[in-house]
C-alpha cells in the first residue's frame, strides 16, 4: 500500500515538518528502512540512527531534532508506527472454510459454522469447536475440549482433554496445552507419578507462541487471563494462575502454583519459583531468578531478583571488586610494613 506523508499524518493525528507529498510504500526499522519506507525514532537517543537512516520519512516526538527527511511529529511514535503497520500490512490469508478429507472427527464432537479443519486433524469425543475457528494440519483436539469463536490453531498444536480456549485466541505451531504437570512423590526411594486430573482454562484474545507448554493442574485449573501474550518456548507449570494482559518473553519458566497478577511483564529466560505471588503491574527483567513473592508495581532483575535500581548498583560495585581487592592487598602490605617498622623501633629502644 502506498501513502503520502500527509495521509499518514492525518491517520495518526500528527504534524508534518517537510514535504507532505512524499510517498512511502512500506515500514521498517531505522537501520533497515529504504528510500520508500516509513520509520520512527522513539526518543532523542535514536537521533544519530535517524540521521543515518535512508527512510523516506519518520515519526518522531518534539524532543527529536530536525532530520533530513520529512518528520511527522507525534506524542508516541511507537504507538503511531504500530497503527501505520496495521494499516499498511497485507492481510493474512487463511485456508477457506471446510473439512479436509483426511481429518478424523468424532461423531460426538460439535463443530461450529464456517470452520476450517486441515489435513490430518484429530478432534476427539465431545469436543466443541466454535464458529469461524481455523485449525491447521496436524492439530489434535482432545476429548471435551472447548475452542472459542475465531480462534486459530496453527500446525501440530496439541490440546489435551478438557482444555478450554476462549475467543480470538492464536496458538502457534507446536504448542501443547494441557500436558501433565510435573507431579511426582518420592516413595520408597523412587518417584511415583501423581495423577494430574485438573484442567487448563485460557481466556479471550490470548496468543501463545510456538513450542510453548501449559501444564494442566494437579487438581483444579491452570488459568491464563484474557489478553495475555506468551512467546515461544515458555513453560507454564501446573496450577499457575496467570492474570490478564500479561506478557511473557521466550524461554521464561513459571513454576507450579505461582500466582501472577494482571499486567505483569516477564523478560526472556526468567525463572519464577513455585508457590509465590507476583503483584499486578510488576516487571521482571530478562534472566531474572525470582525466588520470593513480589508486591505490586515493582521492577526487579538479577538472581536472586531484587529491585532493578539496586541491582544496577550491585553490578557496578561488582565490576570494581578487582580494583578494591588490589587496594586492600596494598593496604595490608602497608600495615605489615608499619608493624615491622614499629617492632624494629621498639627493639632498638631497649
Amino acid at each position: 500500500m502506498e501513502m503520502t506523508v500527509g495521509q499518514i499524518a492525518q491517520l495518526v493525528g500528527g504534524i508534518v515538518e517537510g514535504d507532505a507529498s512524499v510517498r512511502v510504500c512500506g515500514v521498517n526499522s531505522l537501520a533497515e528502512a529504504t528510500e520508500a519506507d516509513l520509520t520512527f525514532a522513539r526518543s532523542p537517543q535514536y537521533f544519530s540512527e535517524l540521521l543515518k537512516s535512508r527512510a523516506a520519512a519518520a515519526l518522531a516526538p518534539q524532543s527529536v531534532p530536525d532530520a533530513p527527511m520529512p518528520i511527522i511529529r507525534v506524542a508516541q511514535p511507537d504507538v503511531a508506527f504500530l497503527s501505520i503497520v496495521q494499516h499498511m500490512a497485507p492481510p493474512i490469508t487463511h485456508p477457506s472454510p471446510g473439512v479436509h478429507s483426511s481429518a478424523c472427527i468424532d461423531a460426538t464432537a460439535q463443530i461450529g459454522e464456517e470452520v476450517t479443519i486441515g489435513a490430518h486433524v484429530s478432534i476427539a469425543a465431545n469436543a466443541q469447536i466454535g464458529d469461524h475457528v481455523i485449525i491447521y494440519p496436524g492439530v489434535y483436539v482432545g476429548a471435551r475440549c472447548r475452542v472459542g469463536d475465531n480462534t486459530i490453531l496453527y500446525p501440530n498444536v496439541v490440546l489435551r482433554e478438557d482444555t478450554v480456549l476462549g475467543k480470538r485466541c492464536i496458538i502457534h505451531a507446536g504448542a501443547c496445552i494441557g500436558s501433565d504437570g510435573f507431579g511426582f512423590a518420592p516413595i520408597g526411594g523412587s518417584w511415583h507419578k501423581i495423577p494430574q486430573i485438573g484442567t487448563v482454562s485460557i481466556g479471550d484474545d490470548v496468543e501463545i507462541g510456538s513450542n510453548t507448554t501449559v501444564d494442566r493442574a494437579t487438581f483444579g485449573t491452570t488459568t491464563i487471563g484474557s489478553g495475555t501474550k506468551i512467546d515461544n518456548l515458555v513453560q507454564i507449570g501446573h496450577n499457575v494462575q496467570l492474570g490478564k494482559h500479561c506478557a511473557i518473553a521466550g524461554k521464561a519458566g513459571v513454576s507450579g502454583s505461582a500466582q501472577i497478577g494482571d499486567h505483569v511483564s516477564i523478560g526472556a529466560d526468567a525463572g519464577l519459583a513455585g508457590h509465590i505471588t507476583i503483584g499486578k503491574g510488576t516487571t521482571i527483567g530478562g534472566r531474572a531468578g525470582v525466588t520470593r513473592s513480589i508486591g505490586e508495581g515493582q521492577v526487579v532483575s538479577g538472581f536472586p531478583a531484587i529491585d532493578h535500581a539496586l541491582q544496577r548498583r550491585v553490578l557496578v560495585a561488582q565490576q570494581k571488586l578487582p580494583e578494591l581487592l588490589r587496594r586492600v592487598r596494598e593496604l595490608e602490605r602497608t600495615i605489615e610494613a608499619l608493624k615491622d617498622a614499629q617492632g624494629n623501633e621498639t627493639t632498638n629502644n631497649r
